[in-house]
C-alpha cells in the first residue's frame, strides 16, 4: 500500500477498535505515481521480482500462466487502455472482463489514480517487457475509490458481495485488497463491531468456503508494535507484507509474528520495494510497499490453482493454498521483532501440490502435458475400492448354510429322552391305550403294539378312566404315546414294548407352583383338559 497519508484518528479509540464503525472512515489517500524511464529488465527478459520468487521458473516448468481465470481487483480502479492489458477495451473478449465503480455506483471504473492500475499489472501483466506473475489471467476491475481518492469499507463489501454472485460468470478465482484502515491490530476487533466491519469480515468467509482466496496488504504503519490493519487482520485472508531486495521487511511494513498473533498473523511476505508496475498511458513507474507486495502473491496463487486445476478438475481449497505458500517459502528473520516469516518461492510452494511432476516424468512432454499427468493416479484409487465390495456377494452364499442348521434343532429332540421334556413341535397325534403304573418306576409291559405311556400328576399315577377330574387326559396320553412311538421310531434304538413315565407337577387349580428339576413338565391348569405345556425356569 505504497502513496498513502496515513489518517490519524483519536488514540483513544484506537484503543477500543470494537466500538468504531467503518461506514465513513478513509482508507487511502492515493498520491499520483511518480514517472519512470522504464521497468528494470533481466537478461532473460523477466521483471525485476521474478527471479526472487521463481515466477517465470513456475510458468516454464508447470506450463501455467492463469489463462482461464479471473482476478478481482478491489482498488483505485485500472487504465485497461494500458499494454500491460492487452492495449484497450474492457468487457467480454478482454482482458478486463469487467468493470464497475462502487465507490460512485457507475459502470465507469477507469482509473484516476493509478494504484490499482499498478496492482492489476504485477497480478496479469501481459506486456512482454514486464510481465505480470500470471500474465494469461484476466481481470474483474472492482473500483472502490472516488476522484478524490477516498473511499468507504461499506463500497468494498459491496464489492465483495457482487464476486460472491458472480464469480462463476467470470469465473473469479481470487480477490485482490491492497487496501487498509490504517490501524495496527493483534485481533480482527472489527468482526464484532455489529457494522460493515462485520459484514467484509463474513462476506470475506463466505469466499473463503467458494475456494476464492482474499489476499490482502498488512498496512505500512509499522511503528515497532507488531500487528496488521484491517482487512488484513481477518484470519481468512492470505496476509503479505514487504521485502526488499536484500530479503529483510521493509521498515514501514507491518508484520505480526504467531506468537503474538496465533491465527491473525502474517501468513507470508514478498518482494515490495524496488518494482516497477504500468500505471496511466502505457507508462510503468517504480512502486513500493505492502499494497504491491500482495498482488505478486495473488498472481502465484493463482498459478498454483491452474496446476491443481488441470490435475484435479476443481480449485484447491483456501487452506491448501496458503499451506503450500508458507511451507514453500524460503524464511527471512526479522531482526526488529525478532519473528521469521515465510518470504514467496512459488517453485517451492507448486512442489507441494499433490501429483507433482516428479510422479509423472515416465510421460514424455513438460509443461502442462506433466502437470495433467496425475489425475489418472485418483481414477485407479477408488477403482479397486468396489473390487473388494464385490466379495459380500458371495459372503451370503454360505448363509444358506444356516438353512440347514434348523434341521440338526430337530436333533435335541430325541436328546430329552432321558429327560422327559416334551419338544416345542406338535407331532401328529394318535389313538394308544395307556396302562397304570408306580409314578418315576421303569417297569415294562408287553403291550399289543407301541409304547406304553403313564402319567403321574402331582406324584399320583393316574389314567383316563380313574381320573375324573382330567376330562381331556385320554387325549394327553395318546399324544405322549405318539412322542415315545415317533421318538421310538426315529432312533431305531429304542424297544417299542418299553414303559414311558410322564411326571407332571404342579397341577393344583389357582395355586402357585414351586419350582420344581429340570426337566419336568409344569402344567397350566386354568382350563379343564390339559392346557400347553411349558419348561421350569431355571432349565433354560
Amino acid at each position: 500500500m505504497g502513496w498513502t497519508r496515513q489518517i490519524r484518528r483519536n488514540l483513544r479509540l484506537r484503543r477500543r477498535p470494537d466500538v468504531e464503525t467503518l461506514e465513513v472512515r478513509t482508507l487511502l489517500s492515493t498520491q499520483p505515481i511518480p514517472a519512470s524511464s522504464g521497468p528494470t529488465v533481466l537478461a532473460n527478459g523477466s521483471t525485476d521480482f521474478s527471479t526472487i520468487i521463481g515466477a517465470t521458473q513456475a510458468r516454464s516448468t508447470y506450463g501455467v500462466d492463469g489463462s482461464g481465470m479471473t482476478v478481482a481487483v478491489i482498488d483505485t480502479g485500472i487504465n485497461y487502455g494500458n499494454a500491460a492489458f492487452a492495449g484497450g477495451g474492457i468487457g467480454p473478449g478482454h482482458k478486463v472482463v469487467f468493470g464497475y465503480d462502487f465507490a460512485d455506483n457507475s459502470t465507469n471504473a477507469t482509473a484516476v489514480q493509478q494504484h490499482g492500475t499498478a496492482v492489476a499489472g504485477l497480478i496479469a501483466s501481459s506486456s512482454p517487457s514486464d510481465l505480470g506473475v500470471a500474465p494469461g489471467a484476466d481481470i474483474a476491475d472492482l473500483r472502490v475509490f472516488n476522484n478524490a481518492g477516498v473511499s468507504s469499507f461499506n463500497a468494498v463489501a459491496n464489492a465483495l458481495q457482487w464476486v460472491i454472485t458472480n464469480h462463476s460468470q467470470y469465473n473469479i478465482t481470487a480477490v485482490n485488497i491492497s487496501l487498509a484502515d490504517g490501524g495496527n491490530y493483534e485481533r480482527n476487533w472489527l468482526a464484532q463491531d455489529g457494522s460493515v466491519g462485520q459484514q467484509v469480515t463474513s462476506l470475506i468467509g463466505q469466499l473463503d468456503a467458494l475456494n476464492i482466496p482474499v489476499i490482502t496488504a498488512t498496512g505500512n504503519s509499522f511503528n515497532g508494535q507488531q500487528g496488521q490493519a484491517f482487512p488484513s487482520i481477518v484470519p481468512d485472508t492470505i496476509s503479505v507484507t514487504a521485502t526488499n531486495a536484500s530479503d529483510q521487511i521493509v521498515s514501514d511494513a507491518q508484520r505480526l509474528g504467531t506468537a503474538d498473533g496465533l491465527n491473525y498473523a502474517t501468513d507470508l511476505a514478498a518482494p515490495g520495494q524496488g518494482l516497477t508496475a504500468p500505471v496511466d498511458g502505457n507508462n510503468v513507474a517504480s512502486v513500493e510497499g505492502t499494497s504491491f507486495a500482495a498482488p505478486l502473491v495473488t498472481g502465484a496463487v493463482v498459478l498454483l490453482q491452474q496446476i491443481y486445476e488441470q490435475r484435479f478438475g476443481q480449485l484447491p481449497t483456501v487452506s491448501q493454498l496458503d499451506s503450500w505458500l508458507q511451507q514453500g517459502a524460503d524464511p527471512i528473520s526479522d531482526p526488529v521483532t525478532g519473528i521469521t516469516i515465510g518470504r514467496l518461492d512459488i517453485p517451492g510452494a507448486a512442489a507441494l501440490i499433490p501429483g507433482a511432476p516428479s510422479t509423472s516424468n515416465t510421460n514424455p512432454g513438460g509443461g502442462a502435458t506433466n502437470s495433467s499427468s496425475p489425475p489418472p493416479t485418483p481414477t485407479p484409487t477408488p477403482t479397486p475400492t468396489p473390487t473388494p465390495v464385490t466379495n459380500p456377494t458371495p459372503t451370503p452364499t454360505p448363509v444358506t448354510n444356516p438353512t440347514p442348521t434348523p434341521t440338526p434343532v430337530t436333533n435335541p429332540t430325541p436328546t430329552p429322552n432321558p429327560t422327559p421334556a416334551p419338544p416345542a413341535t406338535t407331532p401328529p397325534q394318535s389313538n394308544s391305550s395307556q396302562t397304570q403304573t408306580t409314578p418315576n418306576q421303569t417297569t415294562t409291559t408287553t403291550p399289543p403294539s407301541g409304547p406304553t405311556v403313564k402319567v403321574s400328576l402331582n406324584g399320583q399315577v393316574v389314567d383316563g378312566s380313574t381320573n375324573s377330574s382330567s376330562s381331556g387326559l385320554s387325549s394327553l396320553l395318546a399324544v405322549f404315546a405318539s412322542i415315545f412311538r415317533g421318538s421310538s421310531s426315529s432312533t431305531g434304538g429304542t424297544n417299542s414294548s418299553s414303559v414311558n413315565t410322564v411326571a407332571i407337577w404342579g397341577v393344583s387349580s389357582g395355586s402357585s407352583t414351586s419350582p420344581q428339576p429340570a426337566g419336568k413338565i409344569l402344567l397350566n391348569t386354568e382350563h379343564p383338559g390339559i392346557a400347553h405345556p411349558r419348561r421350569n425356569p431355571r432349565s433354560s
